[in-house]
């Protein structure tokens, strides 16, 4: 006659590093119903086999990002051909906590072509 043998839990393994490398994440363990496994009809381990816990790191980087264009500024002519200016600014949001800079350029000109100029008569 066998008897019937009930699972109990094994020991916790240690917490996982981690999930992240700045900023909140977690961090789980587990266990295996094998001290001793259940055999012959013996009941499962009652409960999770799996537990998680937050775990906060570093402070993450903040990457700067660019605002909009300011619309574009008016003609640097009254008459004939000139140039138009537009920026922005890397303030959406603004680089912090060593995060990079804006890549690119913040200011834009384009050519603007006004009406001719009227030409004098000697």
């Amino acid at each position: 006659m066998t008897l019937r043998l009930d699972g109990n839990w094994a020991d916790w393994s240690i917490w996982s590093g981690c999930d992240v490398t700045c900023g909140s994440g977690t961090q789980s363990r587990d266990r295996t119903c094998t001290n001793p496994a259940p055999e012959h009809g013996g009941l499962d381990c009652i409960g999770s086999n799996t537990e998680t816990k937050a775990c906060i790191m570093i402070p993450c980087p903040i990457h700067g990002g660019w605002s909009l264009w300011s619309p574009w500024g008016s003609c640097s002519v009254t008459c004939d051909v000139g140039i138009q200016r537009r920026d922005r600014s890397c303030s959406n949001p603004y680089p912090a906590l060593n995060g990079d800079h804006c890549f690119g350029e913040s200011r834009d000109d384009r050519i603007c072509q006004e009406t001719a100029c009227a030409s004098e008569l000697c």
